[in-house]
């Protein structure tokens, strides 16, 4: 039996490293689309105002602003043309360019939007809604490829569902091979429980308990291998964590928890009964 235990640990450290990697792309997925929900509702959009807009209809604006489906209202900010002026001086950095020319701007609201409104569709819908206000002259969007987000995050999502497939069947493939090699040393002992008497589920049992056992193993040795990466990003770029998502990722440690048993104990239960199926003269 000890001759079987390096086998049995290049067969834990050889799931463990599938599972780390269907693990990794599955929380890349998961942090990716949130990554770009978060840039989706970071953009910038600017509502300008009639320059004579008495301060009862800015305040209506406002109100009926923040009170939109598609608008985060925590987000919804007044700025006068003397502040928007003042925020561009100090963008300049020298304040006597602009000391002989006059102030242009005009009152502002600015605000954000979520990120389910800012499709094509919806962009068109409730812009041209807002821009129905006899208050408002322009609205302006901040300088963002709104179009290409979409794109890649179905993009992300099949290039990620097709990688799980590919690493799930390269999984099989190598653990089955893995388990066979490292059973190779018992099949006459397999055997000889059988013509001794011994039914194939006798038999079968114990190497199912450590094939499930095994499986175990590599789902927590993956699962520690990513919290560590989990930790060091977040360490290196903090702001990672506003994208945690801690049900999303207890539901990929849960699946590889699961697809590293199953797998495992599948691949063992196919390999004894393969052993089990060969004549004695085989096994030589």
């Amino acid at each position: 039996m000890s001759r079987t235990k390096p086998t049995y640990l290049y067969a834990i450290a050889s799931v463990a490293l599938v599972l780390f990697m269907v693990g990794f792309f599955a929380l890349t997925a998961l942090h990716g689309r949130k990554l770009v929900t978060l840039f989706k509702e970071k953009v910038d959009v600017w509502l300008e105002l009639q320059a004579d807009a008495p301060q009862e209809e800015i305040a209506r604006i406002i109100r009926e602003i923040r009170q939109e489906p598609f608008v985060k209202p925590e987000t919804v900010t007044y700025i006068t043309r003397d502040q928007a002026a003042a925020i561009m001086r100090e963008d300049l950095g020298d304040e006597s360019l602009m000391e002989d020319i006059p102030n242009l701007m005009r009152d502002v609201v600015r605000f954000n939007v979520k990120a389910d409104f800012f499709q094509q569709d919806s962009l068109r819908q409730w812009r041209e809604q807002l821009r129905q206000d006899s208050m408002v002259v322009e609205l302006y969007i901040e300088a963002a490829d709104t179009g290409n987000i979409g794109r890649n995050i179905e993009n992300i999502g099949w290039l990620t569902l097709g990688l799980g497939f590919l690493l799930i069947f390269a999984a099989v493939t190598l653990i089955h091979n893995t388990i066979r090699l490292a059973l190779y040393a018992n099949r006459f002992l397999i055997k000889n429980q059988e013509l001794v008497g011994a039914s194939w589920e006798f038999i079968s049992r114990p190497y199912l308990r450590r094939g499930i056992l095994n499986g175990l193993w590599s789902a927590l040795l993956a699962i520690a291998v990513l919290i560590g990466l989990l930790n060091w990003g977040q360490h290196q770029m903090p702001e990672l964590e506003t994208l945690e998502d801690l049900n999303g990722i207890l539901a990929i440690f849960t699946g590889l928890v699961g697809l590293g048993v199953v797998i495992s104990g599948l691949s063992t239960y196919f390999v004894v009964n393969k052993f089990l199926r060969m004549r004695v003269d085989d096994l030589y």
